[in-house]
């Protein structure tokens, strides 16, 4: 596929395609610094002093910075989205396939709620169209924008973004301007009390969709460092300044209705605030879901569809939802689904930076090598259950941290134990085919080793193999640790690594080793010496060199 407007939705983003801090940080800010962080503050306001606020916005910021930088730093290191990173970092490729459909159907049905939103705004001003007609216009002109990717969605953060904040400063000021400022920070709550609980789960829970789809955005970025300033930044400005500024207009208004305050109390100017709010975060709904949707029909149907068709067709299904008035009627279904969202990233942040036995696999696609990995992984579904369930079952706490934590420690703790049972196995090396690993064998650029054990070995084997012994699979790490200084003594040399035939592990777990060692380009020979031979390819009988004396090895040719 090549498609100059794809956004390499199923590869990694190269380094010459990567943006500025600016063009990436300004969208960043653009979705947090959002209407959704009004409602929230006010939200707050209404049920909570203005100090006590402070600390719940406070207790949620923290935790969500946490969440969105290392989140954010995987995306930048690996330049893949989301959904395509939960391939390797935990969830296997039809695992993933889940990962992008709840990211698809959320963020996709989002899109048609605050459409719906837009065009109600808009047909409140002067009602110049139906608002059926400004759901159509809205739909329209955001599909059109996030059909040509990243590049056109920065423009459009820096002209909406400032916009934003222009029109909802000068709306603020004059829905506050006749309250004294020390007076609205020492009122009492105007509504029923709220528990600081209740609150931080409300700014914690807010956002966490939208850290969840952090890495689609910072896979743009260059450095990590531009990462964590971007992601301080704005949502510190984001939930600080723009939330406690709801908490105000609830204390003003005794309402937490702050959309109502905004629009009634400024006209024209809150609606154009509202609808400047809603294009710059709703593009990013669009094209997150889209890049879900990617890997969901190249995982599941082994199809590589072009991420504009997947940005039409949602587009149009999303804007006839919200242009019929029936976007509306997902919102709870949304909602609900929402819970799902953050145990994934407690698994991908627990398989990423604590386990590690993605890196080598990532290190990899960074060669642009091919990889296989595992279709389920079962640990990481299960912790995703536990972390989901402990939210929904057990009301205390912050349910959106609390089910980051459990999904985190559960997925630990699985892969923890599988390192003690079954020491070196990661099932994701980086794979070669035979036709190339001949090529590289005829130029000399590759050290192959045979894991089979030497009995094996010494009956045949690929020509000029060595000799590492991988079974039985739970000596496989001592034996590699004895043999690999003398036989592979080079730790930067590109080895490959083979045993019999795909069901032997023998190479998975030796190779797995050599990395832990600290071989820095480890691939494996997935189909074995049972493809060479059924190849046609020559063999080589006799002893490892490093065991005794025996008869020279004797080329074995097998026919065509």
């Amino acid at each position: 596929m090549n498609d100059r407007h794809d956004d390499y939705s199923l590869t990694r983003v190269p380094d010459a395609a990567r943006r500025s801090w600016p063009s990436v940080a300004v969208q960043r800010f653009g979705q947090v610094s959002s209407f959704q962080q009004f409602i929230v503050g006010a939200l707050l306001g209404y049920g909570m002093t203005f100090w006590n606020a402070v600390l719940a916005i406070t207790i949620g910021s923290v935790l969500l910075e946490v969440i969105t930088v290392l989140l954010g730093i995987a995306g930048v290191r690996e330049g893949l989205s989301t959904s395509v990173l939960a391939r390797w970092a935990g969830f296997g490729r039809k695992g993933s396939a889940l990962v992008g459909l709840l990211v698809a159907i959320s963020l996709a049905g989002w899109f048609g709620v605050q459409n719906g939103v837009f065009a109600h705004g808009m047909h409140a001003l002067g009602g110049a169209l139906p608002e059926w007609g400004w759901a159509l216009v809205g739909g329209a002109a955001i599909t059109v924008i996030t059909v040509y990717g990243f590049r056109l969605m920065a423009w459009t953060a820096y002209l909406t973004v400032p916009a934003f904040l222009v029109l909802a400063g000068y709306s603020v000021l004059d829905a506050l301007h006749t309250h004294s400022l020390a007076d609205l920070v020492a009122a009492p709550p105007p509504g029923p009390p709220l528990s600081l609980g209740a609150a931080t789960t409300l700014v914690s829970g807010a956002f966490i969709l939208g850290a969840l789809m952090t890495p689609d955005m910072t896979r743009f970025n260059r450095t990590r460092a531009d990462v964590v300033k971007q992601t301080v930044i704005s949502v510190t400005l984001g939930e600080y300044l723009i939330g406690l500024i709801g908490v105000l207009l609830a204390h003003a208004a005794a309402t937490s209705d702050v959309v109502g305050i905004v629009t009634s109390s400024s006209g024209l100017l809150g609606t154009l605030v509202l609808a400047t709010a809603i294009l710059k975060i709703n593009d990013w709904n669009l094209y997150s879901s889209s890049l879900g949707l990617v890997n969901v029909v190249d995982v599941l149907f082994d199809r590589k569809v072009s991420r504009v068709h997947v940005v039409l067709v949602l587009g149009v299904f999303g804007t006839a939802a919200s242009a019929l008035g029936i976007a509306d009627d997902f919102a709870g279904f949304l909602t609900a689904v929402g819970v799902l969202a953050p145990p994934v990233a407690g698994v991908l942040i627990a398989e990423y930076f604590v386990l590690r036995r993605c890196r080598p696999v990532f290190a990899a696609l960074r060669r642009g090598q091919a990889v296989a990995g595992r279709d389920w992984e079962l640990a990481a579904l299960v912790s995703w259950a536990l972390g989901t369930a402990f939210a929904v079952v057990f009301d205390f706490g912050i349910p959106t941290i609390n089910s980051v934590v459990v999904a985190f420690v559960s997925h630990l703790a699985a892969g923890l134990l599988a390192r003690r049972r079954n020491p070196g196995g990661t099932g994701m090396l980086p794979l070669i085919g035979r036709e190339e690993l001949k090529t590289a064998m005829d130029e000399g650029t590759v050290i192959v080793v045979d894991t089979m054990p030497p009995d094996y070995y010494a009956r045949e084997h690929l020509p000029g193999a060595r000799n590492i012994p991988g079974f039985p699979y739970e000596q496989a790490a001592r034996f590699t640790d004895e043999h690999a200084p003398r036989v592979v003594p080079d730790k930067t040399a590109a080895i490959v690594v083979y045993c019999a035939n795909t069901p032997c592990r023998n190479s998975e777990f030796v190779g797995a080793r050599l990395l832990e060692l600290g071989y820095a380009d480890v691939r494996k020979y997935r189909e074995g010496i049972e493809d060479w031979v059924g190849a046609g390819h020559p063999t080589e009988t006799g002893p490892a060199p490093e065991t005794p004396a025996r008869p020279a090895p004797v080329p074995v040719t097998h026919p065509e």
